[in-house]
């Protein structure tokens, strides 16, 4: 640090140009730099320049290495799970997070300490509370910052609670869950929306399929069906799910306008089965991926710019990524607006890029870390320094057992 300062002293380097280096460092870098001079400080504050940054950095997919504490002590036979980032673009693993699967006592509603919900723009969406969360935590991983999200009313083994998608509310620039409310065995079901920074959940106007009535009450198990409800394909302002309860049992795909706050149901991918199919977004395109034995097909919907159904959409098969192991059922399918896609199954993940054809292979079935087992999440990530008021208005402590990597 004493060798950059004396740098700034003999050189004088143009405005421009240290910003220009700096958007293209990794967020650890940045906050680094931030203490060489008050000029660089101001530089790496500005807002404009942390959107930029953010923008910049690239898709990394994250990974889950599963280990068990065998060094004694009292979290002996504890399984402990690693959040770990890998570039698209290739490149060493790189660590974010550990922390514990199981909690103890192991009862029902703390068979995960605090799993992974959804991911946006560089923050992360945990629950706590186990397999029907009772608490909902946002964090950033990059500032370490944590906030709570308004707690979700309701009755507990009375009522269906799901959440059914974590997302970034433009008009208002707020980041929003979308929770869903079913009576068991009864009529009656809504929707309300849980505001990053807000004191409590808001009660959505549109009206709500009740879950005796979807899907998910007619497969093998209720919502078993219903398995991509957190990670929809974002685009035009809206929220894209191959299978959702609005769906019924019509088999028709399902749109949610962000602005508007209302759901439609939509043609879906000629896809043979859709719960190991998934959708995402990537280059401009709404697509769905689709396994195959050695391969995954990529459709792309022609014609598509969010708006209400003009008759002329139609769904083509565009791409076809080999992959070296069978693709059965998707964890992972995610893209961004660069034509980056990454799928991933429990045996590998690979990143392809719809503009070149690239295909590089991030992980395969042989994949471990000192011989743990290594599984793709079903996120990805892209580091963010951008600034949060909900942070400031509604801090949380955090979780005393989940730990940042440096």
């Amino acid at each position: 640090m004493d060798q950059l300062k004396k740098m700034r002293d003999d050189f004088h380097l143009d405005e421009g140009l240290v910003e220009e280096i700096l958007v293209r460092l990794p967020a650890k870098s940045v906050l680094r730099y931030r203490a060489v001079c008050k000029e660089w400080l101001r530089i790496t504050k500005c807002p404009a320049f942390l959107a930029e940054h953010a923008r910049r950095r690239p898709l990394e997919v994250l990974l889950y290495t599963r280990t068990t504490v065998t060094d004694g002590g009292p979290e002996i036979g504890r399984q402990v799970l690693a959040l770990d980032a890998v570039a698209v673009s290739g490149g060493p693993r790189r660590p974010v997070a550990r922390h514990p699967l199981m909690a103890e006592p192991r009862t029902y509603r703390s068979i995960q300490y605090c799993p992974l919900l959804a991911s946006c723009d560089g923050l992360l969406l945990l629950g706590v509370g186990g397999v029907e969360p009772e608490q909902y935590l946002i964090c950033n991983p990059t500032t370490r910052q944590w906030s709570d999200l308004p707690r979700p009313s309701g009755y507990a083994g009375q009522e269906e609670h799901r959440e059914s998608g974590f997302y970034f509310h433009e008009p208002s620039g707020v980041y929003r869950l979308l929770y869903y409310v079913s009576k068991r065995h009864g009529t009656t079901a809504y929707y309300c929306v849980l505001s990053a920074g807000a004191d409590v959940p808001r009660r959505l106007g549109v009206q709500a399929t009740p879950i005796e009535h979807t899907v998910a009450s007619h497969g093998d198990h209720e919502f078993g069906s219903l398995h991509n409800l957190m990670t929809p394909a974002v685009l035009h302002g809206r929220l894209h799910w191959l299978q959702h309860m609005e769906a019924g049992l019509t088999g028709q795909m399902v749109a949610f306008d962000t602005v508007a706050e209302t759901f439609r149901r939509m043609p879906p991918p000629p896809v043979t089965w859709k719960k190991n199919s998934n959708l995402l977004a990537a280059d401009g395109s709404l697509m769905a991926c689709e396994p195959g034995h050695l391969f995954v097909d990529l459709w792309a919907l022609d014609g598509y710019a969010g708006a209400a159904a003009t008759g002329k959409e139609r769904w083509e098969r565009r791409h076809r990524i080999e992959v070296p192991w069978k693709a059965d059922r998707l964890v992972l399918a995610a893209g961004d607006d660069e034509g980056h896609v990454v799928v991933g199954t429990k045996r590998g993940v690979v990143a392809y890029n719809v503009r070149s054809g690239a295909v590089r292979l991030l992980t395969g079935a042989d994949a471990s870390v000192g011989g743990h087992a290594l599984d793709p999440s079903r996120h990805v990530l892209r580091e963010s320094l951008v600034r949060h008021g909900f942070f400031e208005r509604r801090p949380h402590p955090g979780l005393p057992l989940f730990s940042f990597c440096t």
